[in-house]
């Protein structure tokens, strides 16, 4: 069955995912209001952007990769190799580049075909994580930085490339202490304690880091939980 978009919600078992999940769900639903047409979810995963593009009479295409290669199953409307679209150039009015550029061997080939695709005057929205964990091993290559992001995009092409830190200083501590709980070795009796007694400073942090969100991402000495942004392709 396809996978509806839900707004990503706080529990013990989401500690690890929750910060990356709700910040890209947000700037998504944020940015994709301006779109018209048909958008290109490119590395679609689960799906979960589906119903959010589909608002308002856009259509949404997902493309990913051959059935089999994860433990989920949802049923993609196009297939790739991760490298090459089999898509005519200047085919869709918009795009999504979503947690998929950590897995490119080489980012600016997948950046480059997004460009492609997209019909000159339309925008892509991406985002892709810096404090991580390891995750789709052994599939996960690197993280990029601000400054490694905007030369990804502007070097295929792209303008008006506007880049923003998902979360700053509080957001990476709470971030940090997640993963801790939930991913080292301990007796699990432990780790369902934990979790669920953080949950609540997990939400502090959160609350209080909104007073970095105008900080830029690519300050000195700022720490950034993830990257988020919109480029267009030049008319």
């Amino acid at each position: 069955a396809q996978c509806l978009s839900m707004h990503p919600s706080l529990s013990a078992g989401s500690l690890t995912s929750y910060l990356n999940d709700v910040t890209i769900f947000s700037f998504v639903e944020k940015q994709v209001a301006a779109f018209r047409g048909t958008i290109l979810d490119i590395g679609s995963g689960k799906q979960q952007y589906r119903t959010l593009v589909e608002r308002n009479d856009r259509h949404y295409v997902g493309i990913d990769l051959d059935p089999g290669k994860f433990a989920y199953h949802v049923v993609a409307d196009l297939y790739w190799d991760g490298v090459h679209m089999d898509i005519e150039d200047n085919s869709y009015d918009g795009a999504l580049l979503l947690e998929v550029l950590e897995h490119c061997a080489d980012p600016r080939i997948v950046v480059g075909e997004a460009y492609r695709v997209l019909r000159p005057g339309c925008t892509i929205i991406f985002s892709t994580p810096f404090l991580y964990p390891i995750h789709g091993a052994p599939y996960d290559f690197q993280r990029l930085s601000p400054f490694g992001t905007q030369k990804l995009f502007t070097d295929a092409g792209f303008t008006n490339i506007q880049i923003q830190a998902g979360g700053s200083y509080d957001a990476s501590l709470g971030q940090m202490v997640a993963v801790w709980i939930r991913n080292r070795p301990m007796p699990r009796l432990l780790r369902r304690i934990l979790s669920r007694l953080y949950v609540p400073f997990f939400r502090l942090l959160l609350h209080w880091d909104k007073q970095w969100t105008s900080l830029p991402a690519g300050t000195e000495g700022v720490m950034i939980t993830g990257i988020l942004g919109t480029a267009q392709k030049p008319h």
